[in-house]
């Protein structure tokens, strides 16, 4: 697995996390060719994908290979992904966001993160997904 960071990635994902104001943290990640972690806004964000990466289990993991997005609160998710959940805990993260790269990276899927539950709704994932175009643009 590598980890690797395009200067740009990093500013577009924090212009992203500006347009949806209840994230607290993003990551960019995919599992194909082989697993990587693309760009990130925090270190925990980035441990969380490692992880999921390393394990080849978590919400990421299987939104990049479904591409259909989930968008949850960590309590919803812990019995799905427990792992990911008891990391994720230790991290205070309790909502996600993550919604499938697809054209862009087919294997990849963008994460957001807060520290608070019921941070993320419908109108947030319309966001995000109007904003993979301008992420893709790299």
């Amino acid at each position: 697995m590598t980890t690797s960071r395009i200067s740009t990635q990093p500013t577009r994902l924090c212009a992203l996390l500006d347009r949806v104001p209840r994230a607290d943290m993003a990551v960019l990640g995919t599992t194909a060719p082989e697993p990587a972690v693309l760009a990130h806004t925090d270190e925990r964000a980035r441990s969380l994908e490692i992880a999921q990466l390393r394990n080849g289990a978590g919400p990421s993991v299987d939104v990049a290979a479904s591409q259909r997005p989930v968008l949850a609160d960590l309590n919803q998710i812990r019995t799905y992904w427990p792992d990911f959940a008891r990391r994720a805990r230790e991290l205070r993260v309790h909502s996600l966001l993550i919604v499938p790269l697809e054209p862009a990276f087919p294997a990849g899927a963008l994460s957001l993160y807060a520290h608070r539950s019921h941070a993320f709704d419908e109108h947030d994932e319309d966001v995000v997904r109007r904003s993979l175009a301008a992420l893709a643009r790299w």
